[in-house]
């Protein structure tokens, strides 16, 4: 795996050639774009004195919006199979653009109750880290309200994450973020935590830190605290710190589910009418996919206290 620290060579022995092909075939299109442009506008400005009438000029534009959107996609894909996917494997990760976690995953998660009418996601990466097989996507997930004047609300965007955990759980145990405490105090959050129907019963634990950040939900109590040992309470909250945005885990089945809130597209490909080669972007990109590498060191993955039964 390639040190972030050494990233600057990276980018110069593996990036930048890449990157110069890229910049040659994005300006030969750019160019293309702007010509016939200047070409669709003289036209329709002719043909408007001629008063030839508006259709021409409708017909010129569309024909403009597809020929770009046509380019800027195989641009967008070239860059994506190219600069992103060498980036994921410089860590040791596959990376599929048009691929994310399956709507079969996000569900048995559990983690969100509230079933998505809208399901969309890219960017899976996949892979072992160590001991440990994992894979995330971006995803956004959506439900709508309303009849003939719908409206959609998000239910969660940001990364998705699976690892393995080499565990067997019988129940299914939830750390979700708690809202009612940090807003209404221990006393009265602890009554809506309580009030929760669509979660099991909920779990206390003596860590006051973790319980300010979290609550947990549990089918069964005695194995909830057996998984959430002191040292994985702190490690789950230097994950919410590394991350500094909401985080919610569910531990199902032999793996752990990881819902990373991110209000902003991931890996996206630079505007067709801007320079390629963003020695800043790119290592912003390389260091997300990182620090998604790094929950495996974070919450100690790869040491096996337990076996599979």
């Amino acid at each position: 795996m390639q040190p972030i620290t050494d990233f600057r060579s990276f980018y110069q022995a593996s990036l930048q050639p890449k990157l110069t092909e890229l910049e040659t075939s994005r300006a030969a299109i750019a160019g293309k774009i702007k010509l016939y442009g200047a070409i669709a506008i003289g036209v329709g400005l002719l043909l408007l004195f001629l008063k030839v009438g508006m259709f021409p000029l409708l017909l010129a534009g569309g024909g403009m919006y597809f020929f770009y959107n046509h380019h800027a996609k195989q641009f967008r894909n070239s860059y994506k199979t190219q600069v992103v996917a060498s980036l994921a494997q410089a860590q040791g990760l596959h990376y599929n653009h048009l691929a994310c976690i399956p709507r079969s995953d996000y569900d048995q998660s559990k983690i969100f109750v509230r079933s998505p009418d809208r399901y969309w996601g890219d960017d899976l990466l996949t892979g072992t880290v160590g001991k440990t097989g994992i894979r995330f996507s971006e995803l956004h997930t959506q439900y709508k309200t309303g009849g003939k004047d719908k409206s959609w609300h998000t239910i969660f965007r940001g990364i998705f994450f699976i690892a393995d955990f080499n565990k067997h759980f019988i129940g299914e145990t939830f750390v979700l973020p708690d809202v009612s405490e940090n807003v209404f105090g221990s006393g009265l959050g602890g009554f809506f935590q309580k009030m929760n129907m669509m979660r099991p019963e909920l779990v206390k634990l003596e860590d006051v830190e973790f319980e300010k950040n979290f609550a947990i939900y549990s089918t069964d109590q005695v194995e909830a605290r057996y998984i959430l040992s002191p040292a994985l309470m702190q490690r789950i909250l230097s994950l919410k710190q590394r991350f500094n945005t909401k985080v919610a885990l569910s531990f199902i089945g032999s793996h752990v589910y990881i819902a990373i809130t991110v209000n902003k597209n991931l890996f996206e490909a630079p505007w067709l009418f801007s320079l390629v080669d963003n020695y800043e972007q790119l290592e912003e990109y390389y260091n997300d996919i990182a620090m998604c590498v790094q929950i495996v060191e974070l919450l100690d993955l790869n040491t096996r206290i337990w076996t599979k039964e």
